[in-house]
């Protein structure tokens, strides 16, 4: 079972499962893509479990950390010893994302991979270096740098730099990047109001207040400065693609989308490494893997991890050719994709594919609380609570921290 996806996404794995079933000499094997848009794809899965007739193997956008401690999911460290993806081929930020107390309940076969996109014709046009070298290593040295870009209109963004972190999905990268975390695995603690976080927050209200006027719906009525997508409510922008944005941090599936409706209006821009913050001293990455499980009561468990096994090496690489999720295992040797070379070149296109390797490399843990939904939504409405003033960086994080604490010890105990 797949949650659903693009048509070209859905054809994609309809095709792996296809090769890989003419490979293994299967007799039948199918591909079911999302289950209606009125179903929900986790609560559907945990139905057929419970009724002892769930698929062989399933992929997942959430981690399957909470549901595979719960018994969900089959332990796969068994399997993975002597097979064709043991444990040490796995980058250990990543494979975090599978893992409690020490078993591995899903493998994340491909992930899109964060780092900072931004505009090289813009940098030049304001006679700053534009190469990879050059960028901002620093919180302190992007925020100086975005004020190079952001131009006001009354109290209409025209133009902006780069924004501070707004999105609960990617605080784990900002935190671990001043030094932070959000979710202490090893003693089982959230820890959203460390030092290091407040001194991130804090560190990020100063800087939307000072350039961004300190007002979030000033923002949003403007345009889209969020991600590089349009605003599915509101169809505004994307900023970036319009050349209204310097850059953002997003993730490498854009390189898929990019060229998409709305076409950017400029044809030259890069990646670099994500800055890190006062409390940080090297850069970090982070990943929304595509996570792969065997439900408990698979009937057909050992063909369906021998597809685990085919997907994470020979099936992740023509996947990414035609969707840039990167590949995780360290065995897949990458070629750029087409696409890519066809809109960029060669040579830019094995430059970036050969950045995105080095930054799965060093990807910070993440995605591995047992409540990470919950926890996720905490951290949403702690960060709502901070730009729009309701309650101090303190205050909004102690609150998400007793909530997601809470939460954790309820499940823990069951």
């Amino acid at each position: 079972w797949l949650p659903g996806g693009s048509d070209l996404f859905c054809k994609i794995h309809t095709g792996l499962l296809e090769s890989f079933s003419a490979q293994a000499a299967l007799g039948s094997a199918t591909t079911v893509c999302g289950l209606g848009q009125d179903t929900e794809f986790t609560q559907a899965l945990i139905g057929s479990i419970t009724a002892g007739n769930p698929p062989d193997i399933s992929m997942l956008w959430d981690s399957p950390v909470s549901l595979g401690a719960q018994g969900a999911f089959m332990p796969l460290d068994d399997m993975m010893k002597g097979s064709k993806i043991p444990i040490e081929t796995w980058p250990a930020g990543l494979l975090s994302s599978c893992q409690f107390k020490g078993v591995t309940y899903g493998l994340p076969v491909t992930a899109g991979v964060y780092s900072m996109w931004y505009n090289e014709e813009l940098f030049e046009a304001k006679g700053i270096p534009s190469d990879r070298a050059s960028f901002p290593k620093t919180w302190t040295e992007l925020r100086k740098l975005s004020k190079e870009f952001t131009e006001w209109d009354g109290d209409t963004l025209k133009v902006a730099g780069f924004m501070p972190n707004r999105v609960a999905e990617t605080m784990a990268i900002w935190s671990a990047l001043n030094g932070g975390m959000l979710f202490d695995e090893a003693n089982l603690k959230y820890v959203l109001d460390s030092e290091q976080n407040i001194e991130m927050m804090n560190f990020f209200v100063d800087w939307f207040d000072e350039e961004y006027k300190g007002d979030v719906n000033l923002i949003d009525r403007s345009s889209n400065f969020r991600d590089g997508y349009p605003d599915a409510n509101t169809g505004m922008g994307p900023a970036f693609r319009e050349g209204r944005q310097a850059g953002m941090q997003s993730g490498s599936w854009l390189m898929g989308d990019i060229y998409a409706d709305p076409v950017p209006v400029f044809t030259r821009w890069n990646l670099a490494p994500n800055p890190y913050g006062p409390s940080g001293t090297a850069s970090v990455s982070g990943t929304w893997p595509n996570w792969f499980v065997i439900p408990v009561g698979s009937k057909n468990a050992q063909a369906a991890f021998d597809y685990l096994s085919y997907l994470a090496v020979e099936g992740s690489v023509d996947w990414y050719q035609q969707i840039p999720d990167v590949p995780t295992n360290s065995q897949v040797k990458l070629k750029a994709p087409t696409g890519l070379v066809e809109k960029r070149g060669q040579e830019f296109a094995d430059d970036l594919t050969a950045f995105l390797g080095t930054q799965a490399e060093i990807v910070t843990p993440m995605w591995n609380s047992p409540v990470q939904s919950f926890g996720n939504d905490q951290v949403a409405r702690a960060i709502e609570k901070i730009y729009t003033k309701a309650q101090s960086v303190k205050e909004a994080l102690a609150e998400a921290q007793a909530a997601s604490q809470a939460e954790l010890e309820r499940v823990l105990a069951g």
